[in-house]
């Protein structure tokens, strides 16, 4: 500034607003803080306005605000030499940082700071108490910034452990509820979407070629269709303004575990309200509720394309999906995968599966290669035989459970139930009759409440019996249902004559080569069907 201006000030005038910080949006409005900057400076000629900042909904915690750089900027370059808020609680909540402003830069810089509410001009040539007065103020805006920060972070964490979503905008393929913006609710047209990304990785499908056929379909991306539905979402993924669907963006859906009802949350932190960079907490302190709104692809669909994700599934050269076998094989001496190999003979391709390691020349027992064209009607034959050894102890079960001996074995908890139901009934019984015999005098007070007890006792270890085993009947009922669901896994499948890998990933755990003559397949469930299949034998051995 010239020297005949000293008596002059430039002025910013700024203001600032924050729901975070508790700020109360009628008081505190950016409106009424003009207001009262421009009646205050109507006794003020000597104050000059530059230009009005303002920081609307920008926490006071940091000073990494856009108006409040710019005006700082205006100080450094000697257009501003005055600042004016309505109150140190717009200036800054930071105790250490406002302190520092206002007590070092500032008069340093030889800048004039206004607080309007709080009566604090450095111009003015405040006395000691005054100047002692300023760190305590900012110290209580402070603390209270932490108290809001303490009571938001606890009803936030509420919020997640009720299964209540607090995410800014609802996942792809969900919508929030109109009537409880903590709810989500199926988006069906992005839901079906979804379903079909899955199904496609199910059926062998890539990440990339996912990815290209939605782009050759015309499906807009996630964030595309966000703003065509009017949602003003930003995400640090897209790159180019004319988004395209992309492997990673397919694979985040695919790894998404909302889909199946569940919801995560709390898997960032802040340190504290003073730090806005948030950090990863490990997965165990997340925040999980199972069923916490309607799922679009079923858990065993989930845990299949996790599966997927683990095992080798690399794609075929020049194609978009993977090899029928691909992470399913392996070898059965080494445990590495068996790859595929063709060999050209008499203007003929031949392709036969050979373990890993020996096509990498690093020595397995496994010699020998097997045709492909032979493996596959082996293993078609395999699966077919086992669905129908499931069909048939699914069958058999079903008539064992109509037989005498199976009745019982299904009713016997009741039969217990009752016999010990009608103990209690004797035992109360015998309560009455003692206390009939105390009051005629055939028993002492002594003998009788001794005998009472003893009846007290009795009942409450019958009741105890009882509660356990209704909880044994529940066992049973929930042990009925999931067999039933995945014993209809595998007759669902009955009789299929080609194979497919959709039917691989359900049906197989794993198949093993040892050599032409000696494949072993495991199944799903299999300890299921072992444990089923053992008291089926029991049952028929005993009923002989």
């Amino acid at each position: 500034m010239s020297k005949n201006l000293n008596t002059i000030y430039i002025a910013d005038a700024y203001y600032r607003l924050s729901r975070e910080d508790g700020d109360k949006a009628e008081s505190d409005s950016i409106v009424n803080q003009k207001a009262l900057v421009k009646e205050f400076l109507k006794g003020h000629p000597d104050i000059h306005i530059h230009e009005e900042k303002a920081d609307d909904g920008y926490t006071g915690v940091s000073f990494e605000r856009p108006a409040f750089q710019e005006m700082l900027e205006d100080i450094k370059s000697g257009r501003v030499n005055c600042v004016i808020v309505k109150d140190l609680s717009r200036f800054g909540r930071n105790y250490i940082e406002t302190g520092r402003y206002i007590e070092k830069i500032f008069p340093y810089l030889g800048v004039r700071f206004i607080a309007i509410n709080d009566n604090i001009d450095t111009s003015s040539g405040m006395s000691a108490s005054e100047e002692m007065l300023i760190p305590f103020k900012n110290l209580i805006n402070d603390a209270y910034c932490r108290d809001i920060s303490i009571k938001v972070r606890s009803h936030l964490d509420i919020k997640r452990k009720n299964g209540q979503y607090i995410g800014s905008f609802a996942p792809y393929g969900y919508r929030k509820s109109p009537v409880n913006k903590n709810q989500l609710i199926i988006d069906e047209p992005a839901a079906d979407v979804v379903r079909m990304i899955f199904q496609w990785k199910i059926e062998g499908m890539s990440g990339a070629g996912i990815a290209d056929k939605l782009n050759k379909l015309g499906i807009p991306t996630p964030i595309e269709y966000k703003h065509m539905n009017g949602e003003n979402l930003q995400c640090s993924f897209r790159k180019k303004a004319d988004a395209k669907w992309m492997a990673n963006g397919v694979n985040r859906i695919l790894r998404n575990e909302i889909y199946t009802g569940v919801l995560l949350q709390g898997k960032t932190c802040s340190p504290n309200y003073k730090i806005r960079k948030r950090t990863k907490k490990e997965e165990k302190e997340w925040i999980r509720c199972e069923d916490s709104h309607e799922a679009i692809v079923s858990k065993e669909d989930f845990g299949l394309v996790r599966g997927i994700f683990h095992t080798d599934t690399r794609a075929a050269p020049d194609k978009q999906s993977l090899y029928l076998f691909s992470g399913i094989v392996k070898c059965g001496w080494c445990g590495g995968n068996m790859t595929r190999k063709t060999i050209p003979a008499n203007g003929k391709k031949y392709v036969y599966l050979v373990c890993v390691e020996n096509k990498n020349k690093t020595g397995c027992r496994n010699k020998k290669a097997i045709s492909l064209e032979k493996f596959e009607k082996i293993i078609l034959k395999i699966i077919n035989l086992h669905i129908e050894k499931v069909f048939e102890l699914n069958q058999m079960i079903k008539i064992m459970e109509k037989i005498p001996y199976h009745s019982y074995l299904s009713g016997k908890f009741q039969n217990t139930i009752q016999d010990k139901e009608k103990q209690i009934e004797k035992k109360r019984q015998y309560m009455q009759d003692v206390y009939e015999d105390y009051k005629e005098g055939i028993v002492n007070k002594e003998e009788y409440l001794e005998l009472k007890e003893a009846f007290r006792l009795g009942i409450n270890a019958l009741e105890n019996e009882i509660t356990e085993l209704n909880e044994e009947i529940r066992k049973l009922a929930m042990e009925k249902e999931d067999r039933v669901q995945w014993m209809e896994q595998f007759i669902q499948c009955r009789g299929f004559q080609e194979l497919s890998r959709e039917l691989l990933l359900r049906l197989a755990e794993e198949i093993r080569i040892f050599d032409k003559d000696k494949i072993e397949a495991v199944f799903k469930f299999q300890p299921e069907y072992e444990e089923i299949y053992l008291k089926g034998e029991t049952a028929n051995s005993t009923e002989k």
